[in-house]
């Protein structure tokens, strides 16, 4: 087995992998990070497997769903964008959530490899503080492709930056998105259709709870939350229960929207919003959904929500019992967010 860190200085190198190129300057200083190294973090259902062609004769699957792999250790000379390269392993196109510092998670999606035992490479731009920073990888509703290891690159030129969205104001991790309110039509409780959809599994084959978010997501979740309670207590309505399965179906649509680069409560397949909670297990009798794009805090998309006739009147339809909220950040740090209310039929 390697060492966890491999340094190599003055190196002009061009590899080509599964299609896409990858070149460092001549100079470049670079450091690298084995997946399997016994400082990283695995939980959930990650973890090490055997393989040939990677760097240290292993890699971290089962990342996803319940599964994270944290690189711990992960040091930068400087405060600032800095360039990483992800070998990794993905027969089909898959999503990871990357989040430095413990900031909101950016979710980006990983082009197939067409095979088990082909890598692929990804390169972001992450900002790091100086001295020691952390780097998780999760995907809280779908599978995430295997990881062989990080390459952080000290000096030469980068790739188009990724912006890192944050709860904190750390330095070296920046908020970069839009603070101008971005949302749409106002959605109203729907009913479901009473002839059902072929397209919808029953309750019994979908996944009965999430797995964990990054630690930021699951923070902005619970004061979206706390927020929609308090205006609900004002208007003299119940408290609304958090429901896993709510949950899991808005955490997958902000995911998707930042991913795919879209903003609707229809995805570009044409899946409705009370599809998508069905298909999550949640048998509604009625249901409404708010979403949002660009607002830096929880209580910034409340404010854009209650200044909305249509979003305000979900929040305070004392019909609804349960609620679900999700958010994640797409490739250049703007926040997504779902918010879904319904009440079991």
């Amino acid at each position: 087995m390697r060492r966890h860190v491999l340094v190599v200085g003055g190196v002009a190198l061009v590899t080509g992998v599964a299609g896409i190129a990858v070149a460092a300057s001549a100079g470049a200083g670079t450091t690298t990070y084995e997946a399997e190294a016994a400082v990283n973090t695995l939980s959930g259902g990650a973890h090490i497997v055997g393989c040939k062609l990677c760097s240290g004769d292993s890699r971290v699957t089962g990342i996803g769903l319940l599964g994270a792999l944290t690189f711990t250790n992960v040091v930068a000379e400087r405060a600032g964008s800095t360039k990483l390269a992800l070998t990794y392993y993905s027969p089909q196109t898959r999503t990871a959530q990357i989040s430095v510092n413990s900031s909101v998670a950016i979710a980006i999606e990983f082009p197939a490899t067409r095979a088990t035992s082909r890598p692929g490479t990804m390169r972001i731009v992450a900002t790091l503080k100086e001295g020691d920073n952390t780097v998780a990888f999760s995907n809280p509703v779908g599978v995430a492709p295997d990881l062989d290891k990080l390459v952080i690159t000290t000096d030469g030129t980068p790739p188009a930056p990724i912006p890192t969205a944050t709860v904190s104001a750390e330095p070296g991790v920046n908020a970069t998105a839009s603070p101008v309110p971005s949302y749409s039509t106002p959605p109203y409780p729907i009913q479901p259709d009473p002839g059902g959809s072929s397209a919808v599994p029953p309750a019994s084959s979908a996944p009965s709870q999430t797995g964990a978010p990054p630690a930021a997501n699951a923070a902005f979740e619970a004061g979206v939350a706390t927020l929609v309670n308090a205006e609900r207590k004002k208007a003299g309505c119940a408290a609304l229960r958090v429901n896993d399965r709510l949950t899991a179906a808005a955490r997958a649509q902000s995911t998707d929207m930042a991913v795919r680069n879209y903003f609707s409560h229809t995805t570009p397949e044409g899946v409705e919003f009370g599809i998508r909670i069905t298909n999550a297990g949640y048998r509604w009798s009625v249901a409404g959904e708010n979403i949002a794009k660009g607002q830096r805090t929880p209580a910034d998309v409340m404010t854009s929500w209650m200044n909305s006739a249509g979003h305000k009147a979900n929040i305070l339809n004392c019909g609804f019992k349960d609620l679900g909220v999700g958010v994640a950040a797409d490739s250049t740090g703007a926040l997504l967010w779902t918010e879904l209310m319904a009440s079991l039929s």
